[in-house]
Protein backbone atom coordinates (compact mmCIF):
# COMPACT_ATOMS: atom_id res chain seq x y z
CA UNK A 1 0.00 0.00 0.00
CA UNK A 2 3.02 2.26 0.42
CA UNK A 3 3.32 4.64 -2.50
CA UNK A 4 6.01 7.20 -3.28
CA UNK A 5 5.17 10.71 -2.09
CA UNK A 6 7.28 12.04 -4.97
CA UNK A 7 5.27 9.98 -7.50
CA UNK A 8 1.97 11.03 -5.93
CA UNK A 9 3.08 14.65 -5.93
CA UNK A 10 4.10 14.30 -9.59
CA UNK A 11 0.65 12.94 -10.49
CA UNK A 12 -0.95 15.75 -8.50
CA UNK A 13 1.25 18.37 -10.16
CA UNK A 14 0.54 16.95 -13.65
CA UNK A 15 -3.17 17.01 -12.86
CA UNK A 16 -3.02 20.58 -11.61
CA UNK A 17 -0.93 21.74 -14.58
CA UNK A 18 -3.71 20.37 -16.77
CA UNK A 19 -6.22 22.00 -14.41
CA UNK A 20 -4.44 25.28 -15.03
CA UNK A 21 -4.20 25.01 -18.82
CA UNK A 22 -7.80 23.88 -19.39
CA UNK A 23 -9.52 26.43 -17.10
CA UNK A 24 -7.39 29.18 -18.65
CA UNK A 25 -8.55 28.15 -22.13
CA UNK A 26 -12.15 27.66 -21.00
CA UNK A 27 -12.29 30.85 -18.91
CA UNK A 28 -10.69 32.93 -21.66
CA UNK A 29 -13.32 31.67 -24.10
CA UNK A 30 -16.23 32.05 -21.65
CA UNK A 31 -15.32 35.56 -20.48
CA UNK A 32 -15.17 36.71 -24.10
CA UNK A 33 -18.46 35.06 -25.11
CA UNK A 34 -20.47 36.12 -22.04
CA UNK A 35 -21.09 39.67 -20.84
CA UNK A 36 -19.71 40.88 -17.52
CA UNK A 37 -23.26 41.01 -16.18
CA UNK A 38 -23.84 37.30 -16.95
CA UNK A 39 -20.49 36.31 -15.43
CA UNK A 40 -21.41 38.35 -12.36
CA UNK A 41 -24.84 36.68 -12.24
CA UNK A 42 -23.32 33.20 -12.38
CA UNK A 43 -20.70 34.09 -9.74
CA UNK A 44 -23.35 35.52 -7.39
CA UNK A 45 -25.64 32.49 -7.89
CA UNK A 46 -22.78 30.06 -7.38
CA UNK A 47 -21.82 31.84 -4.17
CA UNK A 48 -25.33 31.33 -2.75
CA UNK A 49 -25.25 27.72 -3.97
CA UNK A 50 -21.94 27.17 -2.17
CA UNK A 51 -23.46 28.10 1.18
CA UNK A 52 -25.86 25.17 0.79
CA UNK A 53 -23.26 22.92 -0.83
CA UNK A 54 -21.17 23.15 2.33
CA UNK A 55 -23.88 21.23 4.20
CA UNK A 56 -24.42 18.84 1.29
CA UNK A 57 -20.76 17.81 1.42
CA UNK A 58 -20.92 17.84 5.24
CA UNK A 59 -17.12 18.03 5.62
CA UNK A 60 -16.79 14.39 4.57
CA UNK A 61 -13.94 14.94 2.08
CA UNK A 62 -11.22 16.08 4.51
CA UNK A 63 -12.39 13.96 7.43
CA UNK A 64 -12.75 10.77 5.35
CA UNK A 65 -9.25 11.09 3.87
CA UNK A 66 -7.75 11.23 7.35
CA UNK A 67 -9.86 8.42 8.84
CA UNK A 68 -9.57 6.05 5.87
CA UNK A 69 -5.81 6.62 5.70
CA UNK A 70 -5.48 5.17 9.20
CA UNK A 71 -7.21 1.86 8.32
CA UNK A 72 -6.31 1.47 4.66
CA UNK A 73 -4.40 -1.75 5.42
CA UNK A 74 -7.55 -3.32 6.94
CA UNK A 75 -10.02 -3.98 4.11
CA UNK A 76 -13.02 -4.78 6.35
CA UNK A 77 -12.65 -1.65 8.51
CA UNK A 78 -12.15 0.42 5.39
CA UNK A 79 -15.36 -0.92 3.81
CA UNK A 80 -17.29 -0.19 7.01
CA UNK A 81 -15.95 3.37 7.18
CA UNK A 82 -16.59 3.90 3.47
CA UNK A 83 -20.21 2.76 3.91
CA UNK A 84 -20.73 5.03 6.93
CA UNK A 85 -19.43 8.09 5.08
CA UNK A 86 -21.46 7.28 1.95
CA UNK A 87 -24.70 6.98 3.97
CA UNK A 88 -24.00 10.27 5.77
CA UNK A 89 -23.36 11.95 2.41
CA UNK A 90 -26.54 10.50 0.92
CA UNK A 91 -28.66 11.90 3.77
CA UNK A 92 -26.96 15.32 3.86
CA UNK A 93 -27.27 15.79 0.09
CA UNK A 94 -30.97 14.86 -0.04
CA UNK A 95 -31.86 17.17 2.87
CA UNK A 96 -29.81 20.04 1.39
CA UNK A 97 -31.33 19.66 -2.10
CA UNK A 98 -34.83 20.09 -0.64
CA UNK A 99 -33.77 23.12 1.44
CA UNK A 100 -31.96 24.73 -1.53
CA UNK A 101 -34.93 24.37 -3.91
CA UNK A 102 -37.40 25.72 -1.32
CA UNK A 103 -35.07 28.67 -0.55
CA UNK A 104 -34.69 29.64 -4.20
CA UNK A 105 -38.37 29.14 -5.03
CA UNK A 106 -39.24 31.50 -2.18
CA UNK A 107 -36.67 34.23 -2.87
CA UNK A 108 -35.72 34.08 -6.55
CA UNK A 109 -38.76 32.73 -8.43
CA UNK A 110 -39.43 34.94 -11.46
CA UNK A 111 -35.97 36.54 -11.43
CA UNK A 112 -33.25 36.04 -14.11
CA UNK A 113 -31.08 34.15 -11.61
CA UNK A 114 -33.74 31.53 -10.75
CA UNK A 115 -32.98 29.14 -13.69
CA UNK A 116 -29.28 29.30 -12.79
CA UNK A 117 -30.04 28.15 -9.24
CA UNK A 118 -32.22 25.27 -10.49
CA UNK A 119 -29.45 24.00 -12.79
CA UNK A 120 -26.87 24.30 -10.01
CA UNK A 121 -29.10 22.10 -7.83
CA UNK A 122 -28.10 19.19 -10.09
CA UNK A 123 -24.62 19.44 -8.56
CA UNK A 124 -26.01 18.21 -5.27
CA UNK A 125 -27.51 15.14 -6.94
CA UNK A 126 -24.15 14.27 -8.49
CA UNK A 127 -22.46 15.00 -5.16
CA UNK A 128 -24.12 11.87 -3.74
CA UNK A 129 -21.62 9.90 -5.84
CA UNK A 130 -18.62 12.06 -4.91
CA UNK A 131 -16.21 9.59 -3.28
CA UNK A 132 -12.86 11.09 -4.39
CA UNK A 133 -11.87 11.05 -0.71
CA UNK A 134 -11.57 7.25 -0.95
CA UNK A 135 -9.30 7.47 -3.99
CA UNK A 136 -7.10 10.04 -2.25
CA UNK A 137 -6.92 8.02 0.97
CA UNK A 138 -5.71 5.05 -1.12
CA UNK A 139 -3.39 7.44 -3.00
CA UNK A 140 -4.86 6.49 -6.40
CA UNK A 141 -3.48 9.67 -7.95
CA UNK A 142 -2.69 7.98 -11.28
CA UNK A 143 -6.38 7.15 -11.81
CA UNK A 144 -7.53 10.57 -10.56
CA UNK A 145 -5.18 12.30 -13.01
CA UNK A 146 -6.23 10.27 -16.07
CA UNK A 147 -9.95 10.45 -15.28
CA UNK A 148 -9.94 14.21 -14.67
CA UNK A 149 -8.03 14.92 -17.88
CA UNK A 150 -10.54 12.91 -19.95
CA UNK A 151 -13.57 14.55 -18.30
CA UNK A 152 -12.11 18.03 -18.74
CA UNK A 153 -11.44 17.41 -22.43
CA UNK A 154 -15.02 16.19 -22.97
CA UNK A 155 -16.35 19.27 -21.13
CA UNK A 156 -14.18 21.64 -23.20
CA UNK A 157 -15.26 20.02 -26.47
CA UNK A 158 -18.96 20.32 -25.57
CA UNK A 159 -18.48 23.92 -24.44
CA UNK A 160 -16.81 25.03 -27.68
CA UNK A 161 -19.43 23.21 -29.78
CA UNK A 162 -22.56 24.47 -28.00
CA UNK A 163 -21.78 27.81 -26.32
CA UNK A 164 -21.37 30.50 -28.98
CA UNK A 165 -22.86 33.66 -27.44
CA UNK A 166 -24.55 35.15 -24.37
CA UNK A 167 -27.79 33.50 -25.53
CA UNK A 168 -26.22 30.13 -24.62
CA UNK A 169 -25.68 31.18 -21.01
CA UNK A 170 -27.89 28.47 -19.48
CA UNK A 171 -26.24 25.80 -21.66
CA UNK A 172 -22.91 26.93 -20.19
CA UNK A 173 -24.28 26.60 -16.65
CA UNK A 174 -25.65 23.13 -17.44
CA UNK A 175 -22.33 21.94 -18.90
CA UNK A 176 -20.49 22.89 -15.70
CA UNK A 177 -22.86 20.67 -13.71
CA UNK A 178 -22.71 17.86 -16.28
CA UNK A 179 -18.90 17.71 -16.12
CA UNK A 180 -19.11 17.44 -12.33
CA UNK A 181 -21.59 14.54 -12.61
CA UNK A 182 -19.39 12.73 -15.15
CA UNK A 183 -16.33 13.16 -12.93
CA UNK A 184 -18.14 11.86 -9.84
CA UNK A 185 -19.85 8.85 -11.42
CA UNK A 186 -16.61 7.57 -13.02
CA UNK A 187 -14.81 7.77 -9.66
CA UNK A 188 -17.71 6.01 -7.94
CA UNK A 189 -17.69 3.10 -10.43
CA UNK A 190 -13.89 2.79 -10.13
CA UNK A 191 -13.66 2.78 -6.33
CA UNK A 192 -16.58 0.34 -5.96
CA UNK A 193 -14.43 -2.31 -7.65
CA UNK A 194 -11.94 -2.09 -4.78
CA UNK A 195 -14.13 -1.19 -1.80
CA UNK A 196 -17.51 -2.83 -1.29
CA UNK A 197 -20.35 -1.68 0.93
CA UNK A 198 -20.35 -3.25 4.41
CA UNK A 199 -23.41 -2.38 6.51
CA UNK A 200 -22.38 -4.67 9.41
CA UNK A 201 -20.94 -1.92 11.59
CA UNK A 202 -22.26 1.44 10.37
CA UNK A 203 -21.49 4.32 12.73
CA UNK A 204 -23.24 7.58 11.99
CA UNK A 205 -23.51 9.37 15.34
CA UNK A 206 -19.86 8.85 16.15
CA UNK A 207 -18.74 10.83 13.09
CA UNK A 208 -21.33 13.64 13.13
CA UNK A 209 -19.64 15.62 15.90
CA UNK A 210 -16.27 15.64 14.12
CA UNK A 211 -17.84 16.30 10.72
CA UNK A 212 -19.60 19.41 12.04
CA UNK A 213 -16.22 20.74 13.15
CA UNK A 214 -14.66 19.87 9.80
CA UNK A 215 -17.49 21.70 7.98
CA UNK A 216 -16.42 24.94 9.64
CA UNK A 217 -12.72 24.21 9.31
CA UNK A 218 -12.90 23.31 5.62
CA UNK A 219 -15.28 26.12 4.65
CA UNK A 220 -13.83 29.17 6.30
CA UNK A 221 -14.22 30.95 2.95
CA UNK A 222 -17.91 31.55 3.78
CA UNK A 223 -16.63 34.33 6.04
CA UNK A 224 -13.92 35.39 3.61
CA UNK A 225 -14.12 35.35 -0.22
CA UNK A 226 -17.68 33.98 -0.26
CA UNK A 227 -18.81 36.77 2.06
CA UNK A 228 -17.10 39.34 -0.17
CA UNK A 229 -18.99 38.10 -3.25
CA UNK A 230 -22.36 38.14 -1.49
CA UNK A 231 -21.80 41.67 -0.18
CA UNK A 232 -20.50 42.93 -3.53
CA UNK A 233 -23.55 41.48 -5.30
CA UNK A 234 -25.91 43.07 -2.79
CA UNK A 235 -24.29 46.48 -2.26
CA UNK A 236 -22.24 47.17 -5.43
CA UNK A 237 -23.46 45.14 -8.44
CA UNK A 238 -22.88 42.25 -10.84
CA UNK A 239 -19.95 43.91 -12.66
CA UNK A 240 -18.01 44.31 -9.40
CA UNK A 241 -18.68 40.64 -8.61
CA UNK A 242 -17.42 39.74 -12.09
CA UNK A 243 -14.07 41.51 -11.53
CA UNK A 244 -13.71 39.91 -8.10
CA UNK A 245 -14.76 36.51 -9.47
CA UNK A 246 -12.29 36.58 -12.37
CA UNK A 247 -9.40 37.50 -10.06
CA UNK A 248 -10.45 34.82 -7.57
CA UNK A 249 -10.65 32.19 -10.33
CA UNK A 250 -7.19 33.06 -11.65
CA UNK A 251 -5.66 32.84 -8.18
CA UNK A 252 -7.51 29.60 -7.38
CA UNK A 253 -6.31 27.90 -10.57
CA UNK A 254 -2.66 28.76 -9.88
CA UNK A 255 -2.96 28.14 -6.14
CA UNK A 256 -4.25 24.60 -6.72
CA UNK A 257 -0.98 23.72 -8.45
CA UNK A 258 1.16 25.25 -5.71
CA UNK A 259 -0.78 23.53 -2.91
CA UNK A 260 -0.43 20.09 -4.53
CA UNK A 261 2.58 19.48 -2.33
CA UNK A 262 0.44 20.08 0.77
CA UNK A 263 -2.70 18.07 0.09
CA UNK A 264 -0.96 15.05 -1.41
CA UNK A 265 0.83 14.45 1.92
CA UNK A 266 -2.23 14.49 4.22
CA UNK A 267 -2.77 10.70 4.05
CA UNK A 268 0.93 10.05 4.71
CA UNK A 269 1.14 12.48 7.65
CA UNK A 270 -2.03 11.01 9.19
CA UNK A 271 -0.48 7.56 8.89
CA UNK A 272 2.79 8.73 10.50
CA UNK A 273 0.96 10.36 13.43
CA UNK A 274 -1.08 7.19 13.93
CA UNK A 275 2.25 5.32 14.27
CA UNK A 276 3.43 7.95 16.83
CA UNK A 277 6.71 8.70 15.05
CA UNK A 278 6.98 12.37 16.11
CA UNK A 279 10.49 12.98 14.75
CA UNK A 280 9.56 11.66 11.32
CA UNK A 281 6.44 13.88 11.35
CA UNK A 282 8.43 17.06 12.15
CA UNK A 283 11.05 16.30 9.49
CA UNK A 284 8.41 15.75 6.82
CA UNK A 285 6.46 18.84 7.95
CA UNK A 286 9.55 21.05 7.62
CA UNK A 287 10.39 19.58 4.23
CA UNK A 288 6.83 20.12 2.94
CA UNK A 289 6.85 23.74 4.17
CA UNK A 290 10.18 24.58 2.55
CA UNK A 291 9.12 22.96 -0.73
CA UNK A 292 5.83 24.88 -0.69
CA UNK A 293 7.54 28.25 -0.18
CA UNK A 294 10.05 27.47 -2.94
CA UNK A 295 7.10 27.49 -5.37
CA UNK A 296 4.64 29.81 -3.58
CA UNK A 297 6.72 33.00 -3.52
CA UNK A 298 7.89 33.01 -7.17
CA UNK A 299 4.39 32.17 -8.40
CA UNK A 300 2.76 34.89 -6.26
CA UNK A 301 5.34 37.53 -7.27
CA UNK A 302 5.13 36.44 -10.90
CA UNK A 303 1.35 36.89 -10.89
CA UNK A 304 1.77 40.24 -9.12
CA UNK A 305 4.00 41.75 -11.82
CA UNK A 306 1.80 40.38 -14.62
CA UNK A 307 -1.57 41.08 -12.95
CA UNK A 308 -2.93 43.53 -15.54
CA UNK A 309 -1.79 41.39 -18.47
CA UNK A 310 -3.27 38.21 -16.96
CA UNK A 311 -6.61 39.96 -16.48
CA UNK A 312 -6.70 41.09 -20.12
CA UNK A 313 -5.67 37.61 -21.29
CA UNK A 314 -8.56 36.05 -19.39
CA UNK A 315 -11.31 38.50 -20.15
CA UNK A 316 -10.16 40.56 -23.10
CA UNK A 317 -10.27 44.34 -23.30
CA UNK A 318 -13.61 44.38 -21.45
CA UNK A 319 -11.75 43.50 -18.24
CA UNK A 320 -8.94 46.05 -18.60
CA UNK A 321 -8.19 47.75 -15.28
CA UNK A 322 -8.67 44.63 -13.18
CA UNK A 323 -4.97 44.34 -12.28
CA UNK A 324 -5.24 45.90 -8.79
CA UNK A 325 -7.76 43.24 -7.69
CA UNK A 326 -5.48 40.40 -8.79
CA UNK A 327 -2.44 42.02 -7.13
CA UNK A 328 -4.16 41.93 -3.74
CA UNK A 329 -5.21 38.34 -4.43
CA UNK A 330 -1.51 37.51 -4.91
CA UNK A 331 -0.78 38.76 -1.39
CA UNK A 332 -3.79 36.78 -0.18
CA UNK A 333 -2.48 33.64 -1.91
CA UNK A 334 0.68 33.66 0.23
CA UNK A 335 -1.45 33.64 3.39
CA UNK A 336 -3.46 30.71 1.97
CA UNK A 337 -0.25 28.72 1.55
CA UNK A 338 0.74 29.30 5.17
CA UNK A 339 -2.79 28.59 6.35
CA UNK A 340 -2.89 25.33 4.34
CA UNK A 341 0.20 24.07 6.18
CA UNK A 342 -1.06 25.07 9.63
CA UNK A 343 -4.63 23.87 9.07
CA UNK A 344 -4.05 20.60 7.21
CA UNK A 345 -0.57 19.47 8.24
CA UNK A 346 -0.65 20.63 11.87
CA UNK A 347 -4.10 21.30 13.36
CA UNK A 348 -6.08 18.78 11.34
CA UNK A 349 -3.76 15.76 11.39
CA UNK A 350 -3.29 16.33 15.14
CA UNK A 351 -7.09 16.27 15.63
CA UNK A 352 -7.37 19.90 16.79
CA UNK A 353 -10.50 20.76 14.80
CA UNK A 354 -12.35 21.91 17.92
CA UNK A 355 -9.65 24.48 18.70
CA UNK A 356 -9.40 25.59 15.07
CA UNK A 357 -13.09 26.46 14.65
CA UNK A 358 -13.13 29.54 16.97
CA UNK A 359 -9.95 30.82 15.28
CA UNK A 360 -11.64 30.66 11.86
CA UNK A 361 -14.76 32.39 13.19
CA UNK A 362 -12.75 35.10 14.94
CA UNK A 363 -10.81 36.05 11.79
CA UNK A 364 -13.97 35.73 9.68
CA UNK A 365 -15.94 38.11 11.89
CA UNK A 366 -13.04 40.57 11.72
CA UNK A 367 -13.44 40.45 7.94
CA UNK A 368 -17.20 41.02 8.26
CA UNK A 369 -16.68 44.03 10.55
CA UNK A 370 -14.04 45.52 8.23
CA UNK A 371 -16.35 45.11 5.23
CA UNK A 372 -19.16 46.95 7.00
CA UNK A 373 -16.75 49.73 7.97
CA UNK A 374 -15.83 50.07 4.29
CA UNK A 375 -19.53 50.29 3.44
CA UNK A 376 -20.05 52.96 6.09
CA UNK A 377 -17.30 55.11 4.55
CA UNK A 378 -18.47 54.39 0.96
CA UNK A 379 -15.20 52.76 -0.10
CA UNK A 380 -16.40 49.16 -0.45
CA UNK A 381 -15.49 47.65 -3.82
CA UNK A 382 -13.77 44.56 -5.27
CA UNK A 383 -10.28 45.83 -4.36
CA UNK A 384 -10.99 46.86 -0.76
CA UNK A 385 -13.07 43.71 -0.22
CA UNK A 386 -10.16 41.36 -0.93
CA UNK A 387 -7.82 43.68 1.02
CA UNK A 388 -9.82 43.17 4.24
CA UNK A 389 -10.03 39.44 3.56
CA UNK A 390 -6.25 39.34 3.20
CA UNK A 391 -5.78 41.10 6.55
CA UNK A 392 -8.18 38.65 8.22
CA UNK A 393 -6.40 35.68 6.64
CA UNK A 394 -3.01 36.76 8.04
CA UNK A 395 -4.60 37.21 11.48
CA UNK A 396 -5.81 33.60 11.24
CA UNK A 397 -2.32 32.41 10.25
CA UNK A 398 -0.69 34.15 13.21
CA UNK A 399 -3.30 32.78 15.64
CA UNK A 400 -2.76 29.21 14.39
CA UNK A 401 1.01 29.58 14.49
CA UNK A 402 1.03 30.83 18.08
CA UNK A 403 -1.21 27.91 19.08
CA UNK A 404 1.08 25.44 17.29
CA UNK A 405 4.19 26.71 19.05
CA UNK A 406 2.82 27.52 22.51
CA UNK A 407 0.06 24.95 23.08
CA UNK A 408 0.87 21.99 20.84
CA UNK A 409 4.56 22.57 21.54
CA UNK A 410 5.48 21.51 18.01
CA UNK A 411 8.98 22.72 17.19
CA UNK A 412 8.02 23.99 13.80
CA UNK A 413 9.37 27.34 12.59
CA UNK A 414 7.21 28.58 9.73
CA UNK A 415 8.89 31.99 9.55
CA UNK A 416 12.54 30.98 9.52
CA UNK A 417 14.87 32.57 6.96
CA UNK A 418 15.36 29.19 5.28
CA UNK A 419 11.74 29.43 4.09
CA UNK A 420 11.54 33.17 3.41
CA UNK A 421 14.72 33.46 1.38
CA UNK A 422 12.61 32.34 -1.59
CA UNK A 423 10.68 35.58 -1.22
CA UNK A 424 13.95 37.54 -1.52
CA UNK A 425 14.90 35.60 -4.64
CA UNK A 426 11.46 36.28 -6.16
CA UNK A 427 11.74 40.03 -5.47
CA UNK A 428 14.15 40.17 -8.43
CA UNK A 429 11.04 39.90 -10.64
CA UNK A 430 10.10 43.52 -9.80
CA UNK A 431 13.13 45.28 -11.37
CA UNK A 432 12.96 42.85 -14.31
CA UNK A 433 9.35 43.90 -14.95
CA UNK A 434 10.20 47.62 -14.67
CA UNK A 435 12.98 47.26 -17.25
CA UNK A 436 10.90 45.26 -19.73
CA UNK A 437 7.89 47.56 -19.29
CA UNK A 438 9.89 50.46 -20.71
CA UNK A 439 11.38 48.37 -23.55
CA UNK A 440 8.53 46.13 -24.79
CA UNK A 441 5.15 47.40 -25.99
CA UNK A 442 3.67 44.11 -27.24
CA UNK A 443 1.78 42.44 -24.37
CA UNK A 444 2.44 38.85 -25.44
CA UNK A 445 6.17 39.36 -25.96
CA UNK A 446 6.30 41.18 -22.61
CA UNK A 447 4.64 38.24 -20.79
CA UNK A 448 6.96 35.65 -22.37
CA UNK A 449 10.03 37.80 -21.66
CA UNK A 450 9.06 38.28 -18.00
CA UNK A 451 8.36 34.59 -17.41
CA UNK A 452 11.52 33.43 -19.22
CA UNK A 453 13.91 35.94 -17.62
CA UNK A 454 12.41 35.67 -14.13
CA UNK A 455 12.56 31.88 -14.32
CA UNK A 456 16.25 31.94 -15.26
CA UNK A 457 17.11 34.46 -12.53
CA UNK A 458 15.21 32.50 -9.86
CA UNK A 459 16.83 29.21 -10.92
CA UNK A 460 20.25 30.90 -10.84
CA UNK A 461 19.59 32.09 -7.27
CA UNK A 462 18.76 28.51 -6.25
CA UNK A 463 21.88 27.22 -7.99
CA UNK A 464 24.43 29.66 -6.53
CA UNK A 465 23.03 29.26 -2.99
CA UNK A 466 23.11 25.44 -3.35
CA UNK A 467 19.47 25.28 -2.31
CA UNK A 468 18.55 21.86 -0.94
CA UNK A 469 15.17 21.73 -2.71
CA UNK A 470 16.96 22.42 -6.00
CA UNK A 471 19.65 19.84 -5.24
CA UNK A 472 17.06 17.22 -4.27
CA UNK A 473 15.18 17.77 -7.54
CA UNK A 474 18.38 17.57 -9.60
CA UNK A 475 19.64 14.45 -7.81
CA UNK A 476 16.27 12.74 -8.21
CA UNK A 477 15.50 13.49 -11.85
CA UNK A 478 18.89 14.01 -13.57
CA UNK A 479 19.98 10.33 -13.30
CA UNK A 480 16.62 9.25 -14.77
CA UNK A 481 17.00 11.66 -17.69
CA UNK A 482 20.57 10.49 -18.34
CA UNK A 483 19.42 6.87 -18.19
CA UNK A 484 16.81 7.46 -20.87
CA UNK A 485 19.33 9.10 -23.19
CA UNK A 486 21.76 6.18 -22.77
CA UNK A 487 19.09 3.81 -24.04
Amino acid sequence: MSKSIAKNALYKVLLNIFNIIMPIIIATYTYRVMTKELIGRYTAAYTIFNYFFIFAGFGIYNYAIRELSKVRDNKKKMSQLFTSFFVIGLISNIVTIIAYIVFNYTLYRGTPVFPVHLILALNMISNIFYIEWANEALENYGFITLKTIIVRLVYAALLFLTVKSSEDFLIYVFLTTFSTFLNNIISYIYIKKGIGFDFSNIKIKRHIKFLLLVIVMSNGNVLYTQLDKVMLAHYVGEVSVAYYGVAHNVMSIINALVLSVVFVTIPRLSNIIASKDHEKYINLLNKITQTLFAFLFPVALGMFVLAEEIFVLFGGGEYAGGGPVLKIFCVYMVSLGMEAILTNQVMYVNRREKQLVPMIFMAGFINLILNYLLLKFNVFNEVTAIATTTVSSYILVMTQYIYTRKVLNIKFNLFKFKNFRYFLYALTFLPISFIYKSLISNMYIYIVAIIFTSGIVYTFCLFITKDEIWNTAINRFLPKIKGKFKR
